[in-house]
């Protein structure tokens, strides 16, 4: 019975220990939102608004990329683009299925889909397959409550300067009315949207295509597909030329190369004995 009544004791203890922990942490997440009030005055947030969307707003400690004691850095999930090989990321079902839904979406949106190029310059095939990719068009739900993962990757995240700046982006969205707390769901790392947009470049490249006053990339299909067009016309995109090549590569190539970073002019490519395969995406 007395070593029943002791590891009662210790537990209890370890139990009080680890709530006041908790509380410690989330007693600085609070006092840490706070102390975001003069950035988000000086970018025009109200103060009613602040308070609004800041009142009981709690950190989300299960998200990845955060830097917690006592927890071990993972860093962020690997990108299927960028850790898989293309003919494990570009699964010939998946993308079956995707392009069948997205002849459906071409007929549905075609006089959108060509307003949408006549003003930006990007085909309607590059923006439904973008709108695919990113959500499943609109058919993947996204599942995290969006100011508490801004919030969480602000107060404890490896790139906490960046998602201040996100966070306030994010209270003028809400401001705006362009979206409501409720809508403002996203990814673990904060992009939202049909489109996947961090609130910083939709701030940048947003457009409002169907004319009600509001950017809406959530429930506007117009909004989401032309605020694409113009994020890649506004970092580069150029009309009539293709954006990739397929190609062979000699046994002897350096892997390490292949990545987005390097670029080389196509003649430079030839010389080094890369050769253009069957296709090339227009």
């Amino acid at each position: 019975m007395k070593r029943w009544i002791a590891s009662s004791q210790m537990l209890l203890a370890m139990t009080v220990l680890l709530q006041a922990s908790a509380f410690a942490a989330d007693a600085g997440f609070t006092q840490f939102i706070a102390s975001l009030w003069p950035e988000a005055q000086k970018a025009g947030i109200t103060r009613a608004t602040f308070d609004a969307q800041t009142r009981g707003l709690e950190p989300d400690y299960k998200l990845p990329d955060l830097l917690l004691p006592g927890r071990p850095s993972t860093g962020a999930p690997s990108q299927a683009e960028f850790v898989q090989v293309p003919a494990d990321y570009v699964k010939e079902a998946s993308i079956a299925r995707l392009a069948e839904h997205g002849r459906a979406l071409m007929q549905q949106h075609a006089a959108t889909l060509k307003a949408i190029e006549q003003r930006f310059g990007v085909p309607g095939t590059i923006i439904l397959a973008i709108w695919g990719r990113e959500t499943d068009y609109g058919r993947y739900a996204l599942p995290y409550d969006g100011l508490r993962v801004l919030a969480t990757q602000a107060y404890v995240g490896r790139r906490k300067d960046q998602y201040r700046g996100e966070f306030i982006e994010a209270l003028k969205l809400i401001q705006n009315g362009d979206v409501t707390r409720k809508n403002l769901r996203t990814s673990w790392g904060g992009a939202t949207g049909l489109t996947q947009f961090l609130p910083s470049e939709l701030s940048k490249h947003g457009v409002d295509f169907d004319g009600d006053g509001h950017i809406n990339i959530w429930t506007s299909v117009p909004d989401a597909l032309a605020s694409a067009a113009q994020q890649l016309k506004n970092k580069g995109w150029q009309p009539g030329l293709r954006w990739a090549y397929e190609v062979r590569a000699p046994r002897n190539a350096d892997c390490t190369l292949g990545v987005p970073e390097v670029t080389k002019p196509i003649s430079e490519w030839l010389r080094e004995g890369i050769r253009a395969g069957a296709r090339a995406a227009a």
